[in-house]
């Protein structure tokens, strides 16, 4: 299993990509935006998994 988590100081997830299988109605490999949505993505691999994490970051304004 995985997790990438980014999120702000109170606590609250802005991005998670993880592979818990806690959402019935998601494919394994999902996202968790901000607004609670939860989004299926593609798995090509940890690596590139973790390079689109790290460009949502980095579009969200953190200076990776």
């Amino acid at each position: 299993m995985y997790s990438m988590q980014y999120g702000n100081a109170v606590g609250e997830t802005i991005i998670r990509y993880d592979n818990f299988p806690d959402h019935p109605d998601a494919a394994h490999y999902h996202k968790h935006r901000a607004d609670g949505a939860v989004v299926d993505v593609d798995f090509d691999g940890l690596q590139p998994l973790f390079q689109r994490f790290k460009s949502a970051v980095i579009d969200h304004g953190h200076d990776w």
